[in-house]
C-alpha cells in the first residue's frame, strides 16, 4: 500500500528561517517527496495535523493547497491500484508531474503576491500585481491554467503590450516577471518542465540614459543654498546622504533607525536583498544626522519620511516620489542639463569611484551586488565622455 505524509522538512532552513514543506509520497520502504514551494517556521507548522497553524501569514492559502495536492496524489494511488499491477513511487510522482495543475494563473498569482506582501517585500509584491493586471487585460479577465500557458500566449502578450504602447523596457518587465511566475511552478511541480514555454523567446531591454553626474555636479548640489526655498533642504540632505554613504538605497535611508548607529558606524540590513552593511560615519554625513536624529529614541527613525507604523510602505513610496519633484526643482536652480533623481548619487558615487581609478570588484562590494557584472551596469555608459576627453587630447 501507498501511503501519502505532508512533512516539515527540518533537515533544510532556509535564509528567513523557516523550512520547506514536502509532500512525502511512501510505496514499497521506498520514499519520494514532492516540494510544494512554501516553506513554515515551526512555530507556524501542527505536526499533529500536518497543517499550517493560525501563525502561518497565509495558513488558508496554503492549507487549501495541501489538500489539492493530497488529494491529486491520492487519486492517483487509487487509480494505480485499481489497475491492480505493480507500481512503484516512481510511477506515482510520474503520473502526477504528467498530469499538471488546476491551478489557475490568477489564483497561484495572487497567492505568490500574498506570500511577498507577509515578507515585507512590497516592492515585489507590486510588480507581480502590475503583470498579473496587464496579463489578465490580454486575457480579457479570462483566468487560465498554469499549464495551459504555451510560447503562443507569452507571444500573444508580448504583442499585446506592444500595441498598446508599452516601451521596451515595460514589455521587458512584464516578460520576466511571468517568466518567475512559470519558473516557481516548475519548481513547485505544478507545471512539466518540458513545457516551459520561454525556451525560444529573448527577452530584449533597452539601455536607459545613464543616470550618474560628475564631481562637479555633486559638488554644486553640496554647495547650493536651499534655505530660502520652500521644503528642499530634507531632500537635498538625503541625496548628499546618500552619495556620502556608498550611493545608500533612497529606501534603506527611509527605514533607517536610530538603533542603527553605533560606534560611529551605521549597521543597517538593506530591504531589497537583505544583505547587512556597515559603513563608517563621516563628518559630512553626522552633521546631516545631527540635524535630523533624537538620540535618546533607538526605535525612531533617522529622517521624517515614515509616520505610520500600518502604513510605512505607503508612507516610503509618498516620500519618494516627492524626493524626486524636490529633486527636479534642484536640478532647475542649478540649471543642470539632467534632472536628479533617488538614484543619481548612487550611480553617481559608483561612475566617481571607477573613474578614481578604485577596481571595480571593491566598487561592486560597496554597492552590495553580488556580482561585477550588475555594477558594470552602472559603468558601462561613463565611458564615452571619458574617451571623448581622451581622443581630443590625441589629436590635439
Amino acid at each position: 500500500m501507498a501511503s501519502i505524509k505532508v512533512i516539515l522538512y527540518t533537515h533544510k532552513t532556509l535564509k528567513d528561517g523557516s523550512h520547506p514543506i514536502l509532500i512525502q509520497v511512501l510505496k514499497d520502504r521506498k520514499r519520494k517527496t514532492i516540494s510544494l514551494g512554501h516553506s513554515a517556521t515551526k512555530k507556524q507548522w501542527n505536526t499533529n495535523q500536518q497543517l499550517p497553524n493560525s501563525k502561518h501569514p497565509n495558513q488558508s492559502l496554503l492549507t487549501a493547497r495541501i489538500k489539492r495536492v493530497k488529494t491529486s496524489v491520492n487519486d492517483i494511488i487509487l487509480k494505480l491500484e485499481n489497475k491492480e499491477k505493480p507500481f512503484s513511487v516512481d510511477d506515482i510522482i510520474k503520473q502526477f508531474r504528467n498530469n499538471g495543475t488546476d491551478e489557475t494563473f490568477e489564483t497561484y498569482t495572487d497567492a505568490l503576491i500574498e506570500t511577498l506582501k507577509t515578507q515585507g517585500k512590497l516592492g515585489n509584491a507590486r510588480v507581480y500585481t502590475y503583470t498579473k493586471n496587464a496579463f489578465m487585460a490580454y486575457r480579457n479577465e479570462m483566468d487560465i491554467k498554469l499549464s495551459e500557458i504555451d510560447i503562443k500566449i507569452v507571444q500573444g502578450f508580448e504583442s499585446y503590450l506592444t500595441v498598446k504602447g508599452n516601451k521596451l523596457n515595460s514589455v521587458s518587465l512584464h516578460l520576466r516577471t511571468l517568466r518567475a511566475i512559470i519558473n516557481r511552478a516548475i519548481k513547485e511541480g505544478l507545471i512539466e518542465e518540458s513545457a516551459y514555454p520561454f525556451k525560444k523567446i529573448s527577452i530584449k531591454t533597452q539601455k536607459t540614459r545613464k543616470r550618474a553626474v560628475n564631481k562637479d555636479v555633486i559638488k554644486m548640489v553640496e554647495e547650493l543654498d536651499v534655505s530660502k526655498e520652500d521644503n528642499l533642504q530634507l531632500y537635498k540632505d538625503l541625496f548628499m546622504f546618500s552619495f556620502y554613504n556608498r550611493g545608500m538605497n533612497f529606501v534603506d535611508m527611509a527605514y533607517l533607525k536610530v538603533k542603527n548607529i553605533e560606534s560611529g558606524r551605521i549597521n543597517y540590513t538593506r530591504q531589497k536583498t537583505g544583505q547587512q552593511f556597515s559603513i563608517k560615519i563621516t563628518d559630512k554625513a553626522q552633521a546631516i544626522i545631527d540635524r535630523y536624529c533624537k538620540l535618546e529614541d533607538k526605535e525612531s527613525y533617522v529622517f521624517p519620511i515614515i509616520y505610520r507604523k500600518d502604513k510605512e510602505y505607503l508612507d516610503y513610496r509618498n516620500a519618494m516620489r516627492l524626493m524626486n519633484k524636490k529633486l527636479k526643482k534642484i536640478s532647475e536652480l542649478l540649471k543642470l542639463d539632467v534632472s536628479l533623481t533617488t538614484y543619481v548619487s548612487r550611480h553617481s558615487w559608483a561612475t566617481i569611484a571607477k573613474r578614481s581609478g578604485i577596481a571595480t570588484a571593491v566598487i561592486s562590494e560597496g554597492l552590495g551586488h553580488e556580482s561585477e557584472e550588475t555594477t558594470q551596469v552602472y559603468l558601462d555608459s561613463f565611458e564615452n565622455d571619458v574617451l571623448d576627453d581622451a581622443n581630443e587630447l590625441i589629436i590635439s
